[in-house]
């Protein structure tokens, strides 16, 4: 299993490295005005989104799901799910056809470091589900690296898994590659499964029961909207790394690279890239993310674009909060960005962005207790968020205005979406007559407040009734609790 580890390793780490092109034209975002920085306004959207969104469809992807146009193409990427599993529709003839190739590849080259055999090693005959298993030497030279292919047939679905194990691993891998192909259960695209287990292009495969270890699970998918075909959005999703460190989150390599193209050539066209929004990002349960939106200058041969990418650290060995990598780019055309101009304004990019991005959820289960938002609620606001008093509070949290220092009720304050955002109450100085009486004036004033965190404020504690105090209270002249307007006003 340490060589699968390493293989799925591997392909997580060149997986993970974004394109110089991608993280260049986010990078370069160097106006951060607080015009930019604020997030748009997306409600309502614009009529032409909102015709793009009345109808959507769920689509499963790994243990996840999220809901697109109804007219959205999917576009499945590499899949590794403890190996690598590709489902060919109706593809019977063309995974036996693959099987006869690759041994014939085999039988053809001889291994000079075991006698000069012939690479291929076993071949396998498999009757549930029908299908073989072959394998051979990685190569003429290996000495203990394998390369095991298997072929099998699910309904009229040609199915191939992959595996490059040790020689050591032959067995245990052999013997994995025959319970994938057992488990694996076809379905069609709108379809979501109720047990746990993970979803990949045309199949479904169920978790199993016995697995002594949680396997490595890799899944990239890509959306294309046909309404907007030069609108392409893709996610990765893949094991949290134990030794993650700040250089390998996506705002330190914007950071890193802003610095590098500032230094090299200050006049760079690009940048003069308009950064929309850059900062902190929450999707549910996934909480440690970092988004940078930005639109590149047009150019004599390249277009301007939306570029957005966002990444998730994720948690270590939590299958459920995973590494995670998702991007959006308009003006594509034959698979290369800027090749048009962008088909979205930036306030409708935004809104795509954001109505498609906020409905990524755990996909429920029985085995798994999730919480899940319907399709219309709105995405969290960035950490971040602007809010002068007297407009509509748009994020209930905690909200923190622009004069803390001396502010009455404390420096943050909870407030319900849809509230409106109150004027801060701040202490003056006092006179003289006021400091003999003990008393503190405030005044109010107009503020802008900052989204600075999320969540709900803790229940207030029930007060309890004080006990009868009557008698004391004659004896004292007083009454307890018996504060009057200006009493109140003394520090």
């Amino acid at each position: 299993m340490e060589m699968l580890k390493g293989t799925f390793m591997a392909a997580y780490r060149h997986l993970r490295i974004i394109s110089a092109a991608v993280a260049f034209f986010i990078a370069t975002g160097c106006d951060h005005t607080h015009k930019e920085w604020k997030a748009p306004n997306m409600t309502p959207l614009t009529p032409r989104l909102q015709a793009l969104f009345q109808k959507t469809k769920t689509v499963c992807f790994g243990r996840f799901m999220l809901d697109v146009p109804s007219s959205t193409t999917v576009a499945w990427g590499e899949t590794d799910v403890s190996l690598g599993i590709s489902i060919f529709p109706n593809g019977i003839d063309k995974v036996q056809d693959l099987s006869r190739k690759f041994i014939d590849e085999l039988k053809s080259e001889k291994a000079i470091n075991h006698g000069d055999v012939p690479l291929l090693l076993s071949i396998d005959d498999v009757a549930q589900p029908r299908g073989r298993i072959i394998v051979g030497y990685e190569d003429f030279q290996s000495i203990n690296g394998l390369k095991i292919k298997g072929y099998f047939s699910l309904n009229n679905d040609g199915v191939f898994i992959d595996a490059r194990p040790l020689r050591e691993d032959q067995d245990e891998t052999v013997a994995l590659m025959k319970s994938i192909a057992r488990r694996l259960q076809t379905r069609a695209e709108t379809d979501i499964p109720t047990e746990p287990g993970n979803c990949i292009a045309h199949a479904f495969l169920p978790d199993d029961p016995a697995a002594k270890e949680k396997p490595a699970e890799l899944i990239r998918i890509g959306f294309r909207l046909k309404e907007f075909p030069d609108t392409h959005l893709s996610i990765f999703v893949g094991p949290s790394n134990p030794n993650y460190t700040k250089s390998n989150s996506l705002e330190w390599r914007l950071d890193r690279l802003e610095k590098n193209q500032k230094a090299q050539d200050p006049n760079n066209p690009l940048l003069k890239t308009k950064m929309l929004r850059r900062g902190p990002r929450q999707i549910h349960e996934w909480l440690n993310g970092f988004e940078a939106l930005s639109h590149s200058p047009e150019q004599a041969e390249v277009h301007g674009i939306h570029d957005f990418a966002m990444d998730f650290r994720g948690v270590p060995s939590d299958p459920l909060k995973p590494y995670a990598e998702i991007q959006m780019q308009t003006g594509v055309a034959d698979n290369l960005a800027g090749a048009i101009k962008p088909s979205l304004t930036d306030e409708e990019a935004v809104a795509v962005w954001d109505k498609i991005t906020s409905t990524i959820r755990v996909r429920p289960t029985s085995g798994t207790a999730v919480k899940t938002r319907q399709a219309d609620t709105p995405p969290l606001r960035p950490l971040g968020e602007l809010a002068a008093t007297g407009r509509v509070c748009p994020q209930t949290g905690w909200w923190q205005p622009s004069e803390p220092d001396g502010t009455e009720g404390g420096a943050r304050q909870h407030f319900q979406a849809g509230q409106q955002m109150p004027h801060v109450v701040l202490a003056g100085e006092p006179s003289i007559w006021q400091k003999l009486r003990g008393e503190r004036p405030s005044y109010r004033r107009a503020t802008v407040w900052q989204l600075v965190e999320y969540g709900e404020a803790p229940p207030k504690l029930a007060q309890v009734a004080p006990k009868d105090t009557s008698s004391n209270d004659a004896r004292n002249g007083s009454a307890e609790g018996g504060h009057d307007e200006d009493s109140a006003k003394k520090g």
